[in-house]
This record gives C-alpha cells, sequence and structure tokens, in this order.
C-alpha cells in the first residue's frame, strides 16, 4: 500500500525522517514529564497500533495476505536508501531473511537519533504483520538498530 505521501514522491524512509524530527521534541519533553521509559512507551505504542492498522487496511483494500503479498511489500520497505538483505528461506508458508543494511538506521544515525530508532521503526514489524495476516507470527532476536550486525527476519504462517 502506497499513502498519500509517498505518491507525491516522499518514501517511507523520508517521511519516518520527518515524524522522527518533529516527535523528538515532544519526546523529550513527555520524558521529562513521566520519564524516559513511559515517554518511548508511549511512542512505541502508538507506533504499533499505526503498523498494525496498516496492515490491516491493505488487506481490507482487497488485497491477498499470504508470504507472496508479503514479499512485494517487503520488497518497498527499503525504498529510499540501501536496503541490503539475503533471502534464506521462501516457501508458501515461510519467509526468512536477513538485513545487512539497514536505511532506517543509517537515515536516524545521520540525523543523530538511532537511540529512538527502535521505538520509530522496528517495533511496527510485528503489529504490521498481525495487522495484514492475523496467522503470520514474525519471530526476530536482532537488530542492526539494537547493536548487531544484522536483522533476523523469520515470517511464518500457522496454520490456525
Amino acid at each position: 500500500m502506497v499513502d498519500h505521501t509517498e505518491k507525491k514522491g516522499i518514501n517511507r524512509i523520508e517521511k519516518r525522517a520527518i515524524e522522527a524530527l518533529a516527535l523528538v521534541p515532544v519526546i523529550r519533553a513527555v520524558a521529562e514529564k513521566l520519564g524516559r521509559d513511559e515517554a518511548l512507551k508511549i511512542v512505541r505504542d502508538v507506533n504499533q497500533q499505526e503498523a498494525f492498522r496498516r496492515g490491516r487496511t491493505m488487506i481490507e483494500s482487497g488485497g491477498d495476505n499470504g508470504i507472496e503479498e508479503l514479499v512485494k511489500e517487503v520488497a518497498t520497505w527499503g525504498e529510499g536508501g540501501i536496503w541490503e538483505m539475503d533471502v534464506l528461506e521462501q516457501t508458501p508458508t515461510t519467509y526468512f531473511f536477513n538485513v545487512r543494511g539497514c536505511p532506517y538506521y543509517e537515515k536516524y544515525r545521520e540525523l543523530g537519533l538511532e537511540e529512538f530508532g527502535v521505538e520509530f521503526s522496528c517495533c511496527r514489524d510485528e503489529p504490521f504483520a498481525k495487522g495484514f495476516n492475523p496467522q503470520l507470527n514474525l519471530v526476530r532476536t536482532k537488530t542492526i538498530m539494537e547493536g548487531a550486525d544484522h536483522c533476523d527476519f523469520r515470517y511464518s504462517l500457522s496454520s490456525q
């Protein structure tokens, strides 16, 4: 799904950068009142809800929601940056890949905001998957944003 800003030439990475630059002063102000952990929890919760709705909207608009469609969606995630990934397994029920180069991390680092990267981006992946398909599971044990050398995405469809 392409939202209105992407249609006008702002890719997802630039959109996230604009959002981050607008949100960081608010996050810092909320952190002064409620504490850093609570401020980041609010950001994470809001982004997870938005990601779930985005996944849900994709299937409610008549699209399919299997692994093949997930593969097409994932291919759009790095537009606007250098997205380096290795596909390890792709079947009708699994899509396993590692991301070695994350343009979201690079953008947040460029802006000096990498400390917020998990709350701005990484936390969206699992809720998006559940919105996209309630039987789609994501297991990810590490991210570049948290200091690992790669992100390990393991999507699988359960038969429930």
